[in-house]
């Protein structure tokens, strides 16, 4: 399990320092998949582990920044937040323990496809990252439906969608990519936490060891990979990005077409 654990490490830390992707890491659950050999459930599981502790981190990071937004907001993040996330991850969960095998490996060959195909397609400009009039309505709208959707998609699949989402309330609702990427990291996290509990008992064979076990491995993959991030994120010159973000995308489609055949 070393050599398994140091090639997953070193690939999405690589992967996630060229995308500057600091949590909901997606390469984590593929490696998990096809390099450790885990099922897709016990997959799942794990990476709820990594989604939780990176975005506690984002978190406790920006926690200044979070505590100077009005109280409006912060009660909206951890009030009505949190309910919406533990019931609609409750029921991503409840989907997650009847769906089988074959559907689940369905879902997630989607996923790799058109989180491939955003990669490749959607790219930032200056101005669109600097964002400040935003519609009210849709930031709503988004605040409530993107909630509602990564809490269901975590508690079903173990990802927030977070390569989805937020180019999309950028793109189309020209929302400050700032407070989405809050508004996100704290959804993820309130989801996993909750998916992570739900996932306990509702994992066919889940005991207290495997439990901690999964956790063990999941901090330390989570941890690791960062550490490889860190170090790795200062050598990519912003003029790469681009074209390594292609190129990922395009690993990403190939990698869904695996999944697929494999069905």
């Amino acid at each position: 399990m070393i050599t398994e654990f140091l090639i997953t490490v070193l690939i999405v830390g690589f992967v996630t320092a060229g995308l500057n992707i600091r949590f909901d890491r997606f390469f984590t659950i593929l490696l998990l998949l096809f390099v450790f050999e885990f099922t897709i459930y016990d997959s799942i599981n794990i990476f709820l582990w990594v989604i939780m502790f990176g975005a506690l981190m984002i978190i406790l990071s920006n926690k200044e920044k979070i505590a100077s937004l009005p109280k409006s907001m912060l009660i909206k993040l951890f009030t009505v937040i949190p309910l919406i996330t533990l019931v609609f991850s409750f029921i991503g969960t409840w989907f997650y323990s009847i769906t089988s095998t074959n559907m689940l490996m369905l879902v997630l060959g989607l996923l790799a496809l058109a989180y491939g195909i955003r990669l490749i397609f959607v790219h930032f400009k200056p101005e669109e990252l600097a964002n400040e009039k935003e519609n009210p309505i849709f930031s709503k709208f988004c605040g409530i439906f993107g909630t509602i959707v990564s809490g269901f998609s975590i508690g079903f699949i173990g990802t927030s969608l977070k390569p989805l989402k937020i180019p999309f309330a950028v793109k189309i609702g020209k929302l400050n990519i700032k407070k989405v990427y809050i508004a996100n990291t704290v959804i993820a996290f309130f989801a996993s936490v909750f998916a992570i509990i739900f996932h306990y008992f509702f994992t066919k064979a889940m005991t207290l060891n495997i439990f901690y076990e999964q956790m063990i491995l999941g901090l330390a993959l989570w941890a690791s990979i960062h550490a490889v991030f860190e170090l790795t994120n200062t050598f990519f010159k912003d003029n790469w990005r681009k074209g390594f973000q292609i190129f990922i995308g395009l690993m990403l489609i190939i990698v869904s077409f695996k999944i697929f055949v494999g069905i």
